[in-house]
This record gives C-alpha cells, sequence and structure tokens, in this order.
C-alpha cells in the first residue's frame, strides 16, 4: 500500500512538473513571436508570419525536446535523481522488458512472464529457439526503447499522428497487464501508465498532443541509458543477473563493451534521425 501510494505521488508530481514545463516553453515561444511580429520593417513580411511563427515554434520545440533529453539522461545517473525520474523509469522499465518478450515471439519462442519491481527493475521471462534468437531476445531490451521513442516522436509532426500513436501506446500497457504482467505492483503501475496515456490520446486538446507524445518518445528513448554502467558491465547489479550486454557477448564472439557501444552509437542514430523527420520543413 505503501508503494502504490509513493507510485502516486510521483506521478501527481510529474503531472504538476509537465505542466509547468509546458506552459513555460509556451510562453516563451509567444514571446519570440511577438518580438518577431514587431521587429518586421515592412507590410510585406506579415504575409510571411505564419510561416515564420511555425518555424520559431518548431525550433522552440526542438531544443525543449534535446534539453529533456538530457536532462532525463543526466537524472538517471546522478544520486537521488531517480525520484524526480521515477514513472518515467517505470515506463523505461516497460520497454525494456517488452522488448525482450516480443523479440521472443517474433523468433517462435515464448514470452513466458513480466515482473516489475518497486525499486524501477523489471524481468521478462523467455524462452528462445536457438543462440542466434537468444542474442536478438538480449538486445532487443536495450534497443526497443530507442526504436519506440523514436516512433513517437515522427508521430508527433501531426495532431493526428499524435493522437494514433498515444492510443497505440495507451492500448498496449493495458494489454500487456492482461497478458503478460504478472506482479501486483507492475499491475498497478501499468495499469496507470496506460490510462494516463488514453487519457491523453482523447481528451487532451489537439494543440497539446504533439509535444505529449514527443516528450513521451524523449523519455522512451532516454530509458536505454537509465544506467550507463549497466550497459557497460557484465551484471545487473543487485538483481543478480548478467547484464543484456554480457548475455549478447556470451553468444557472440565481441566482449559486452562493444555490444554496449554500439547499442549507444544506434540509440543516438535513432534519436537524430527521428528528429531531423519530425522537424523537416
Amino acid at each position: 500500500m505503501l508503494e502504490i501510494k509513493r507510485l502516486s505521488f510521483a506521478f501527481q508530481l510529474f503531472s504538476y512538473f509537465f505542466r509547468k514545463l509546458y506552459h513555460t516553453l509556451l510562453i516563451k515561444i509567444k514571446r519570440y513571436c511577438f518580438l518577431l511580429f514587431h521587429k518586421s520593417k515592412y507590410m510585406k513580411n506579415l504575409t510571411s508570419l505564419p510561416s515564420q511563427n511555425s518555424q520559431a515554434a518548431q525550433h522552440s520545440s526542438l531544443i525543449g525536446l534535446l534539453i529533456a533529453a538530457m536532462i532525463t539522461v543526466l537524472l538517471f545517473n546522478v544520486p537521488y535523481g531517480n525520484y524526480i525520474t521515477y514513472p518515467f523509469m517505470i515506463l523505461g522499465t516497460w520497454f525494456h522488458e517488452m522488448g525482450h518478450g516480443l523479440m521472443a515471439l517474433l523468433w517462435g519462442g515464448d514470452f513466458i512472464k513480466l515482473k516489475m519491481f518497486t525499486n524501477g527493475s523489471g524481468v521478462a521471462t523467455t524462452s528462445s529457439p536457438n543462440m542466434i534468437a537468444q542474442a536478438w531476445v538480449a538486445a532487443a531490451g536495450l534497443m526497443s526503447p530507442p526504436i519506440v521513442g523514436a516512433a513517437l516522436i515522427m508521430a508527433g509532426r501531426t495532431q493526428k499522428g499524435s493522437k494514433i500513436a498515444m492510443s497505440i501506446l495507451g492500448g498496449a500497457l493495458l494489454l500487456s497487464v492482461v497478458i503478460f504482467v504478472r506482479s501486483i505492483f507492475g499491475v498497478v503501475a501499468v495499469s496507470l501508465w496506460g490510462a494516463i496515456v488514453m487519457a491523453c490520446a482523447f481528451k487532451l486538446p489537439h494543440s497539446y498532443k504533439p509535444f505529449v507524445v514527443q516528450f513521451l518518445g524523449i523519455q522512451a528513448w532516454a530509458s536505454t541509458f537509465v544506467s550507463l554502467d549497466y550497459m557497460f558491465s557484465d551484471n545487473a547489479g543487485s538483481l543478480g543477473m548478467q547484464s543484456d550486454t554480457q548475455a549478447i557477448a556470451n553468444l557472440l564472439v565481441l566482449p559486452y563493451w562493444f555490444w554496449g557501444g554500439a547499442i549507444a552509437l544506434f540509440s543516438i542514430f535513432m534519436l537524430l534521425v527521428s528528429l531531423k523527420i519530425a522537424f523537416k520543413k
């Protein structure tokens, strides 16, 4: 009961922080556009104002997302930062473990169950038919968050795309509770996230949806770096298990630090590509 109250408080804190962040960015964008308008010397520039305003808004949104990405990665890796990012750490764990499970299914194996714990960790129990499949399943945990994050960022190009993306994500969260999640904390946490995302998809004003879905995409992407030492380590710390990169190294020929570096570069590449597409003129 205490952990549920803690999670509820964390979500309330996030909601307050998100509203403040959004309104702050919105005010700055409006001020920028106002100044841009009044610096115009000729009346003919008035015809290009909507385009200028749109470009200014896109520029501000892009900078805001990049700042959010850097801050999130930083908070994930500094003492007590996990208290601030706790709700997103839970969501990131879901992306990570679902990546393991769904990859196992793609290779013809089984996704038996998913357990999530109050410390933000999780375990996906899977079975795979061969060594190559096992390597892919191990890699999918770290690779799926940047892939999903990139998809959400690109979906934020339009209001319609944002609503569809959030509907799919919310539906996937709720469906996973029924099919895969098998821990009390996991059921509560994932259900809450599913309800929040679905509410954003159908109740949020249309103008807010692109920002929200891209912000969620940034959080999904950043969850790959939830613990940098995990990516470049041979063990999973308190879980007493080998890390995903060590699991890949055991099945293939190169060491764990190579696979950690390759996945980190892949994640950065996915972020840059998605931002380029999302904010393409």
